[in-house]
């Protein structure tokens, strides 16, 4: 049952009125300032459930990230694991050779070169992006994906995939050409 007095919220004007208990503050407010209290609750739980959402987009991604390094450097570990089993064969032919030396050859330039990627474009749209790491080399391209910055980009180019030509050192064009920027270091 509502108590008679002056409601403690100081914009309220002194006169007497219902007063209720805000279950958030606890101080006894008339019913148009618990009205206030309690949309002001159910906007901060709206921003709460949103930021809770964010940030469990953003830890999915970091998982993404690291699945994908623990994927590159399994790969890299299987390179070296075929080069010592080739040269613990001492009848290992040429080719053999050639092939290991140049996949290791072509990770460790890739791991040194220093290529960073600064930003990107869909559609001549510029999006912002927080990294950008291999996913896949061959004889003449890298394929680079990036993970964007903010969520509403991440639903627009879901995860997309760039191929850079690292010997002409140029992006690389696809079924689906992306504009890549590069900045070497200096």
């Amino acid at each position: 049952m509502p108590e008679i007095g002056s409601c403690t919220d100081e914009t309220c004007n002194d006169e007497l009125k219902e007063l209720y208990e805000c279950h958030c503050c606890l101080r006894l407010v008339c019913l148009h300032h618990l009205n206030g209290h309690v949309e002001i609750t159910k906007q901060n739980k709206q921003r709460t459930d949103s930021l809770r959402q964010e940030l469990n987009t953003i830890v999915n991604t970091l998982q993404l990230i690291i699945v994908e390094k623990l994927s590159t450097i399994k790969c890299e570990q299987n390179l070296i694991e075929q080069a010592k089993q080739i040269l613990d064969v001492s009848s290992s032919s040429m080719d053999e050779l050639e092939d290991i030396f140049e996949k290791i050859n072509q990770t460790i330039v890739l791991n040194r070169s220093g290529l960073k990627l600064t930003s990107f474009s869909i559609d001549n749209n510029p999006l912002s992006f927080t990294t950008g790491y291999v996913i896949n080399v061959n004889d003449k391209y890298v394929d680079i994906q990036v993970v964007p910055s903010h969520q509403t980009d991440i639903d627009r180019q879901v995860q997309a995939i760039f191929r850079y030509d690292s010997i002409e050192m140029r992006p690389g064009f696809s079924l689906n050409t992306y504009e890549i920027y590069q900045s070497h270091p200096n």
